[in-house]
């Protein structure tokens, strides 16, 4: 199979064979003239006198200790050649502008204590963007009241033990603009550290004292690997209404996806491959839907699924059509958490229990499971053995006489996307995006719907993310 960044974008439906160097169109329709500089000093004097539409290039080179401010609306800034201009030192980016690009340009090695690029307008790309051993406090900020931004294509990578605590990609929610940004097909990879709870998540979208504000974020097809070290969450969702989907969290034991603070948030379409899972804390209404497990939350120190309860929380957690193969136990979370579902899940586990920490208020509904359950046998969970079909970096795919065909069960809560995003029915599509039944009656059990073409698209990876130059 090939797995290049190309086809993987072409499989899914997200590019043709021509688009992945062009701009966002928007800003592309705009273009007046192009300039190009040699220095940051004549850059900045360019960004500060430019027309709408001007593309402004910096020629290769190293630009240590530079600080550039944009201003200007609807101006695009390149490295001339991809990847070739380079900052280091203590250099900083400041965007107070709507309609930037940004794009082309790594920053390494370099030492600045703040923020190294902090977007403070609406509708601004940053693109093709690598962050490697930059000793910083954060990386990237969303401040709050911009909209529409997005980050893509961007790689973060080596952030020094040494640097201070901070999140590498944060996005602050407004009390009352949803911010609506996306961040797409980046990679975070290698954080050092000890462990645990360490402020230096790859992603924090919003803040916990924050959290009830609506923040509307997307992040998808983005990647991790090992970064469990320098923080045990890869994403902590600390706000409303955000939604995380088609993201590969592989050879990351020690670090799960976080919905630590905040209600009304999702998760549909995710792999989690020798890696640790999901984890709810204080939050509720929660939809985890169409995601892949396979040895999640085995040899370290994070589960495949945790239910964290702090009172007040855990209510109606929603797990629909997830499949999990030989992972850790799943933590139900113990006496506290109230009204939880189960719904349509497929179980497969050759040793060990599948479930620690039973909760007497979960409700099941539909799943499959074959193993040792861990709790006592009940409605709602059915003993069977699936068949499948596997391929090298691949899902365990059910062929079309296993159990789980055509056998799940209505009933269960229905989750709905959030006002101002699409699509409208995310489950109405399974994990690979393959479009399920018009009956729900004929929808399979688990997060894969059989079809013969099983297609030539696995989970992504680092050369299916990250900046395009690479």
């Amino acid at each position: 199979m090939d797995f290049t960044r190309r086809n993987v974008l072409i499989g899914i439906g997200l590019a043709t064979s021509g688009a992945l160097a062009s701009l966002p169109e928007a800003a592309s329709a705009a273009i007046s003239s192009s300039k190009s500089f040699s220095s940051v000093a004549a850059l900045q004097t360019a960004i500060d006198a430019a027309n709408p539409g001007d593309i402004l290039t910096l020629a290769p080179g190293t630009y240590p200790d530079s600080l550039i401010t944009v201003s200007t609306n609807n101006v695009t800034i390149l490295s001339e050649i991809p990847g070739k201009a380079i900052f280091n030192g203590s250099s900083h980016i400041v965007i107070k502008a709507s309609n930037t690009i940004f794009k082309g340009f790594q920053f390494l090695n370099g030492d600045y204590p703040g923020i190294v690029i902090r977007v403070f307008g609406s509708d601004n790309y940053l693109q093709d963007l690598n962050f490697f051993g930059y000793s910083a406090q954060k990386y990237i900020n969303l401040e709050a009241g911009g909209q529409r931004n997005e980050i893509a294509y961007c790689n973060f990578e080596n952030k020094p033990i040494s640097a201070p605590s901070g999140n590498l990609v944060g996005v602050l929610a407004h009390p009352t603009i949803p911010g609506f940004h996306r961040i797409r097909f980046c990679s975070f990879k290698n954080i050092l550290g000890s462990g645990g709870d360490n402020g230096n998540e790859p992603i924090r979208l919003g803040l916990g004292a924050l959290s009830a504000f609506a923040s509307r974020t997307i992040v998808e097809y983005c990647y991790w690997e090992n970064t469990g070290l320098g923080d045990s969450e890869n994403i902590s969702v600390k706000s409303r209404e955000n939604v995380i989907r088609y993201c590969t969290f592989q050879n990351n034991k020690e670090g799960m996806l976080v919905f630590r603070n905040g209600d009304d948030n999702m998760a549909y379409g995710n792999s989690f491959i020798n890696a640790g899972g999901i984890r709810v804390k204080e939050a509720s209404n929660i939809f985890c839907f169409n995601n892949y497990f396979e040895y999640s939350g085995v040899g370290g120190g994070a589960s495949s699924v945790q239910l964290e309860y702090l009172p007040g929380n855990l209510r109606n957690i929603n797990f629909l059509f997830n499949t999990f193969h030989n992972c850790g136990p799943i933590d139900l979370g113990g006496i506290g958490p109230t009204l939880n579902h189960w719904s349509n899940n497929l179980f497969v586990k050759t040793s060990g229990p599948i479930f620690m920490a039973p909760n007497k208020s979960t409700q099941w509904l539909g799943n499959i499971y074959q193993g040792s359950l861990g709790l006592s046998a009940t409605v709602g969970l059915k003993f069977g053995a699936p068949k499948f079909t596997h391929k090298v970096n691949d899902y365990y795919r059910p062929i079309i006489t296993s159990i789980n065909r055509l056998s799940s069960v209505t009933g269960y809560s229905t989750p709905s996307m959030y006002q101002g995003l699409s699509p409208l029915n995310p489950l109405n599509q399974d994990l690979l995006r393959t479009a399920r039944p018009l009956k729900t009656n004929q929808w399979d059990v688990g997060a894969i719907q059989f079809t013969k073409n099983l297609g030539t698209i696995g989970w992504l990876s680092s050369k299916t993310t990250g900046p395009r130059y690479s």
